[in-house]
């Protein structure tokens, strides 16, 4: 295996971390770190968690760590718009067929009801609610991604409602959208708290080290995981499931196009602001019609959230002066929705990754015993907690028909070498951004 080159670094300052209830917990500490455990996962996001999860349950009295490189919840499954989706949701190229995307949804629905029974069953007060979200248009062009989306859900027995542009209005708190396709289903989340909450109630053989990047990962068969500081953690089994980050490791080659949007959330509004918005308006969660258009929610919290602009990430990361200009754009979408709220500030501003394939299948394999995965498509938070759920019964030797699913699923498509890769992306998502128009 190669050395990393590249490690996950905090882009700009996340809100649903700053605003996370868990912000200052305390994980274990390094002077903890054992030389040796059962199982090793390198990175916490979503997936990270269902893997070390997993591994608690079907062994119990393992030695378990996670290896964060930097705070849990600042990496991009804490960064993202904060939709737990249960329906398909790919963007571009998407080779799916009808039968994957019936085991999508089973696969998705699996994974929130596992979510939702941990943070029962530990009484844990996370931002998590179950009010579905909305897949809207601003331009009449973009109604034909609505009956798209309509088809599919027609077609994998979920149900949904069209809501038209005066009830739209009246349930958003703004007249910019015409239409929109509700899916009660899904479920919206501060990703950053869900996770980290969870974290919190990992049983006492999980040791979780926050900052703590690994190097690289040696043998096949017995792996050792080397940290950046050199030590040597010998193991069972490792799971890395880093999506883009697996090239690095030398576990992908030429399979993610990592690319990087922009997350802008506000103030909490006061109560004149709330009264502007709509007295009866609760929590809600846009997501565009057009694949480069502009995500919207309105938090538990009072917070208006934009996310929106496309950036190719050769280096799988955004310098500060990108940061800086993205809130041009995320601007323009907050003032063109809420015109009476101009005056209201960005409290905090982001950059996160989406982890694409070309056609947004997954990465899901082993070498001897590494097990590593990569979501490749736009839902990444619950499919990322499925491949880790699994990843550790693969590990156990277990079988299943869904391990077997994705065991055999379509890979994803190979992308050209560098510089064509950066070259061709760069060129599309131009195209994307600007025949996105009212949708961003």
């Amino acid at each position: 295996m190669s050395d990393v080159k590249i490690f996950p670094a905090e882009t700009g300052v996340s809100g649903w971390f700053e605003t996370s209830s868990y912000k200052k917990h305390q994980f274990n500490s390094p002077e903890e770190i054992l030389d040796s455990y059962d199982f090793v996962i390198v990175g916490c996001g979503y997936g990270g968690f269902g893997a070390a999860w997993r591994f608690a349950e079907l062994n119990p009295g393992a030695k378990i760590a996670i290896f964060e490189a930097i705070r849990v919840g600042t990496n991009d499954s804490g960064k993202n718009a904060g939709f737990l989706i249960d329906v398909p949701h790919a963007f571009g190229g998407d080779e799916s067929t009808l039968e994957d995307k019936k085991w999508c949804v089973r696969l998705n629905v699996a994974s929130q009801n596992k979510m939702r029974k941990i943070i029962k069953d530990h009484g844990l007060k996370v931002d998590w609610d179950d009010c579905g979200k909305y897949l809207a248009a601003n331009e009449r062009s973009a109604f034909k991604f609505l009956d798209h989306e309509a088809k599919d859900l027609d077609d994998v027995g979920v149900p949904y409602q069209y809501v038209e542009h005066e009830e739209l209005s009246r349930r958003l708190g703004t007249r910019y959208y015409k239409k929109a396709l509700f899916n009660p289903g899904s479920a919206l989340v501060n990703p950053a708290d869900v996770l980290r909450g969870m974290c919190t109630v990992l049983p006492p053989n999980v040791h979780l080290f926050e900052e703590t990047p690994v190097l690289r990962v040696e043998d096949e068969r017995e792996p050792k995981v080397v940290l950046l500081n050199g030590r040597k953690i010998r193991c069972k089994a490792v799971v890395v499931p880093v999506s883009s980050f697996l090239e690095q490791f030398g576990l992908s080659k030429n399979e993610f196009c990592p690319i990087i949007s922009f997350g802008a959330l506000s103030r909490q509004l006061d109560e004149a602001e709330l009264e502007a918005l709509g007295k009866d308006v609760k929590p809600w969660g846009v997501t565009a019609a057009h694949s480069a258009g502009t995500t919207v929610r309105f938090t538990h919290d009072n917070r208006l959230l934009v996310r929106n602009g496309l950036m190719y990430a050769t280096w799988l990361t955004s310098s500060p002066e990108r940061i800086r200009r993205s809130r041009r754009m995320l601007r323009k979408a907050f003032n063109n929705r809420f015109p009476n709220h101009k005056h209201v500030n960005f409290e905090y501003v982001w950059g996160g990754m989406i982890h694409l394939t070309m056609n947004a299948k997954p990465v899901f394999g082993r070498k001897g015993n590494i097990f590593y995965s990569g979501v490749g498509e736009g839902a990444g938070i619950i499919k990322a907690f499925t491949m880790g759920t699994y990843h550790a019964e693969w590990a156990n030797n277990m079988q299943s028909d869904v391990l077997e699913y994705l065991k055999n699923d379509k890979k994803p498509n190979r992308l050209p070498p560098e510089p064509f890769r950066t070259v061709g992306a760069e060129c599309r998502l131009l195209w994307e951004t600007a025949t996105a128009r009212g949708e961003i």
